[in-house]
């Protein structure tokens, strides 16, 4: 069944100079926490004295699990460098969406309450503003976290990642034929008087 492009695929499409980036610009303590995420060890050697050392076992370790596939290590690593490094760019989407949110953070489901017309204006706005493997990066995320085709079927959003618009096509049919949303919790209805 089709489902949203998850964290790991994500990373695999933006290519390692992005990840590299992503990864470099993220500070000891938000390694740590993207390996734990990940259910990867952080204890490093006795020999790593120094913090260059220690990210050099981290940074051996990260690579392995990324290579293995673990796609709550490659979400671990999206949202720390997203929540950390990039907030303003939530906070745009956000505020262009006019979703109510603290800092960024949000328990509004705007991927419900905003139409995909309304979702997609807020990517040109983005890619505006922001480079367009970042504007990738965040609104697949989004998909994935909130379990909406918006984003997998919006050919800018695949382009920003680097996706070629033949490849980007294929993917937008199939995925409009294969995907089935996880059940959400319905609202009650109010019974008819």
């Amino acid at each position: 069944r089709g489902i949203s492009v998850k964290p790991i695929e994500i990373c695999q499409h933006l290519g390692q100079g992005h990840i590299d980036a992503y990864y470099d610009e993220l500070s000891g303590k938000e390694v740590r926490a993207v390996l734990k995420a990940g259910g990867c060890n952080v204890n490093v050697p006795a020999t790593a004295y120094t913090q260059a050392a220690r990210r050099r076992a981290w940074r051996k370790r990260f690579d392995a699990e990324f290579e293995g596939g673990n796609d709550n290590l490659a979400l671990a690593l999206l949202l720390e460098w997203l929540m950390r490094h990039h907030r303003q760019m939530l906070i745009d989407y956000l505020d262009f969406l006019e979703v109510k949110h603290t800092g960024g953070e949000t328990d509004d489901d705007f991927c419900v309450t905003r139409t995909p017309e309304q979702l997609r204006a807020g990517v040109a706005e983005l890619l505006k503003k922001y480079p367009p493997a970042h504007v990738g990066t965040y609104l697949l995320l989004v998909g994935h976290l909130q379990d909406t085709p918006v984003y997998d079927e919006t050919p800018e959003v695949l382009a920003a990642l680097g996706i070629d618009a033949a490849t980007a096509a294929a993917y937008i049919e199939k995925h409009k034929a294969t995907y089935k949303p996880k059940m959400r919790p319905q609202q009650p209805v109010a019974a008819a008087s």
